[in-house]
């Protein structure tokens, strides 16, 4: 898989995870009339959830990160990390991006911390 198709999955997934969490939530609780009775805001359903989606999705793709560095062969770091593919790439196989300037050769860390190549 491309680069840049890798980085746009684990842009998009974890936002479209934040806007159905959000939606489901907003379904499921009245937090536009919440706020409307607790703060006087006067916002639509789908204002709340777009807010929502984003806060969410934004949580998503934190707890995702964290949990894909966690480190160690252990049973719980593996699932860890495994849980953190699903959040962030939908389970895909994308590996953490790799940023650099054109010609820059850099060193990655792999999931078992070992160092790869440089590119």
């Amino acid at each position: 898989m491309s680069d840049r198709i890798a980085a746009r999955i684990r842009t998009a997934w974890p936002y479209l995870l934040g806007y159905l969490a959000a939606r489901l939530l907003v379904i499921g609780a009245p937090v536009a009339a919440w706020l409307h009775d607790t703060f006087g805001l006067e916002v639509t359903e789908p204002q709340v959830a777009a807010a929502l989606g984003v806060i969410l999705g934004y949580g998503i793709y934190e707890a995702g990160r964290w949990l894909e560095r966690r480190a160690g062969d252990s049973q719980p770091a593996q699932l860890a990390r495994f849980v953190g593919r699903l959040l962030l790439s939908l389970g895909l196989s994308t590996g953490q991006p790799v940023y650099a300037l054109p010609g820059e050769r850099v060193r990655v860390l792999g999931s078992d911390g070992s160092m790869r190549p440089p590119r």
